[in-house]
């Protein structure tokens, strides 16, 4: 073998012995933690899930109850199925308690501008329409509500007309994986040993979507969701993002109550998304109080119905953070303890963003976790 040969395989081997070195050294690091937080008095219930997924119903890859036992594994509460349809019948039709996981579904339409989720409605005899205001208004008459899928990536939404819209994809794994691979792709071993390590280092800051969401917000009450958007690989995408939801009682044993409570806290945004893959997010708080009278977020209050308000977060985790308290998407309170109590001068859209500081492999501006918003309005004239 000539010398330069015998170089060049003694430095790829070189190489590729440090890559293995720092791929091993990363592995440890950031190994899965199975911490939760301390129990705390809570007047309220929290369950946890994964919202926008497919199944064989349509573009996905398994069929419902094996999507189920995946979620199962993971510890989930409920699920949400967006197959797509105008609506997706067979997909509605299989919902219910299986594998002791909640199995609610809905339907993604492709509309006119765009691709918009429809819940929690009364199925149509027929279908719902292509033209995006009109089906958005035949969904809420059905008595449900809708959420913009995704608005700046796969099919885009194409913003403009009349549309009011109930919620907004703040990020979905399945852009981010499709739009970050190239840069990931030196973690892509990690999928055999920690598959969230990979997941984690595709995501980067959604400003487009929180920058439309604090505009959309601004008039009408916008809640914000954390989309999986899974069609396969169910099990690491349900371990990545998490709709935190806080219930009134334990989540019901019976399907239509449960259905309810779920629908009904989504409805009212009293939820929190949550990267659950970097660390466990149980346990976080987020309200206002006038006085004795308490507000969870979701709640929408007026000047004159709640004229001394006072913001209250709790994140009381073992690891480092960074509380954030925004105001119409500017930043107006910063704290490294393990909450913040704010009495706001001006109305406005408030909501929470939390950072984990320290080692943890998920990027520094990407949010932990996000609240959903407390709006104080001026009184109507």
């Amino acid at each position: 073998m000539r010398p330069w040969k015998r170089r060049a395989i003694a430095i790829a081997a070189s190489l590729l012995c440090i890559y293995v070195l720092w791929l091993g050294y990363i592995l440890i690091r950031h190994r899965p933690h199975g911490e939760s937080p301390a129990p705390r008095q809570s007047s309220y219930f929290e369950v946890r899930g994964a919202y926008h997924m497919h199944s064989k119903h349509s573009d996905g890859l398994w069929p419902v109850r094996k999507i189920a036992s995946a979620a199962s594994k993971q510890h989930l509460d409920f699920i949400i199925l967006t197959d797509h349809g105008n609506p997706n019948r067979p997909s509605l039709a299989e919902q219910g308690w299986k594998e002791n996981v909640l199995v609610l579904a809905g339907s993604e339409l492709s509309v006119s501008r765009g691709h918009m989720v429809a819940l929690d409605f009364e199925k149509p005899e027929g279908t719902f329409a292509q033209d995006a205001e009109l089906a958005a208004q035949q969904v809420a008459a059905a008595g449900g509500f809708s959420i913009i899928a995704h608005p700046y990536s796969k099919t885009r939404w194409s913003w403009g007309g009349a549309i009011a819209p109930d919620g907004i994809e703040i990020v979905d794994s399945d852009s981010m994986i499709k739009k970050n691979f190239l840069s990931a792709l030196p973690y892509l071993p990690a999928l055999l040993f920690n598959p969230r390590l990979f997941l984690l280092k595709t995501l980067e800051r959604p400003i487009q979507t929180l920058r439309k969401w604090d505009e959309l917000s601004a008039t009408r009450n916008v809640y914000g969701y954390f989309s999986a958007d899974a069609h396969l690989a169910y099990g690491p995408l349900f371990s990545c993002f998490g709709l935190h939801l806080l219930l009134k009682e334990p989540l019901a044993k019976t399907f239509d109550e449960a259905r309810n409570q779920v629908f009904s806290a989504l409805r009212q945004g009293r939820f929190y998304c949550a990267v659950d893959a970097a660390r466990p997010a149980g346990g976080f708080l987020f309200w206002a109080e006038d006085g004795s009278t308490r507000f969870p977020m979701g709640s929408a209050l007026s000047l004159t119905a709640a004229p001394h308000l006072r913001l209250r977060a709790e994140a009381e985790f073992a690891s480092p953070l960074e509380i954030r308290l925004l105001r119409n998407g500017e930043t107006v309170l910063r704290s490294e303890s393990g909450g913040i109590s704010f009495a706001p001068k001006e109305p406005g859209t408030y909501r929470i963003e939390v950072y984990l500081r320290g080692k943890t492999p998920l990027a520094g501006d990407f949010p932990w976790i996000i609240s959903n918003p407390i709006f104080w309005r001026e009184d109507e004239p």
